[in-house]
């Protein structure tokens, strides 16, 4: 009865540490496939943010020329308002000038200085406007040709009215700070217009970036879920891993209680059959071959 035992703890064991090694196999591999994906991902998310980087120093890139080009508007500007106010003061001068001047026929001179007064109004005005609308580019350039066309017209004039060497001087000066202004006036819009295209360059990149971070962020949290369960999986294989370590050391224990018990009885029945042996080599009966060799190597004949 307890040899019967022992063989179904022996089989127990055996079954056990089977389904054990089944269930350890299956969570091997559903770890290894979660690790599989999580480095998937993870590999994914790492390429989605190296886009992320290169879209990133584009805009940056896009946004230094912007703001470069944008200094430059604010710089002429400043320049073309300085030009502006000289043209004034040369004029006011001028004017001075033009009302101490002898002149000999005296209503074609102010005939001519009536249209040129007017002419300086339509200037002033068109300068004016320039300064403080918001106008399309190409409205401003127009706007600009314009201002030449009056600016050549008023120095025909002025070259009939202006007689003496310091008006025409005078008037050189303001003829060239308005050239100088209408070259401001294309520089600005030039550079206006490129700093625009630049800007819209730079927000198509910005709006890339925040589209691939909603991707990165998507890898991340597939990343973390995977991991997380990955995570489960080597837990549970190291807890089965543990038991099926337990049970070896059950089975291990087992097999070695059986071998000493099995020594133990083949040493019990060695020594029952030598005394055996001995009683009748005592009696003088016949010994058999077996019974004279144990007699022998126990040294009792």
């Amino acid at each position: 009865m307890e040899a019967t035992a022992e063989r179904y703890e022996n089989e127990d064991l055996i079954v056990k540490l089977g389904k054990i090694e089944e269930v350890i196999r299956s969570l091997r591999e559903q770890r290894n496939e979660h690790n599989q994906i999580t480095k998937e991902t993870l590999t994914k998310r790492n390429e989605v943010n190296d886009q992320i980087n290169q879209f990133l120093a584009k805009a940056k890139e896009f946004m230094n020329k912007r703001d470069n080009l944008n200094t430059n508007v604010k710089e002429h500007k400043k320049k073309r308002m300085e030009l502006q106010d000289l043209v004034q003061e040369k004029k006011k001068i001028l004017d001075n000038l033009v009302e101490k001047e002898e002149i000999i026929d005296k209503n074609k001179i102010n005939r001519k200085r009536k249209l040129m007064r007017n002419l300086n109004g339509t200037i002033d005005k068109l300068e004016w406007e320039l300064q403080t609308s918001v106008l399309e580019p190409e409205k401003e350039k127009e706007m600009v040709q314009q201002l030449e066309k009056l600016s050549d017209q008023l120095n025909t004039i002025a070259e009939e009215v202006h007689i003496t060497t310091q008006q025409t001087y005078l008037w050189k000066e303001i003829s060239t700070a308005q050239k100088q202004l209408n070259v401001l006036h294309v520089q600005i819009i030039d550079f206006a217009k490129e700093s625009q295209i630049y800007h819209n360059l730079m927000n198509q990149n910005f709006h890339q970036v925040n589209s691939l971070r909603k991707q990165a962020n998507d890898f991340h949290k597939q990343f973390l879920e995977n991991k997380k369960q990955a995570d489960s999986f080597h837990r549970d294989f190291l807890a089965k891993v543990s038991d099926k370590n337990e049970l070896r050391n059950q089975l291990r224990e087992y097999k070695q209680k059986i071998r000493k018990k099995i020594q133990e009885t083949k040493q019990a029945n060695l020594e029952e059959n030598t005394k055996k042996a001995f009683e009748k080599y005592e009696k003088g009966e016949n010994l058999t071959l077996d019974e004279f060799r144990l007699l022998v190597e126990k040294g009792m004949i």
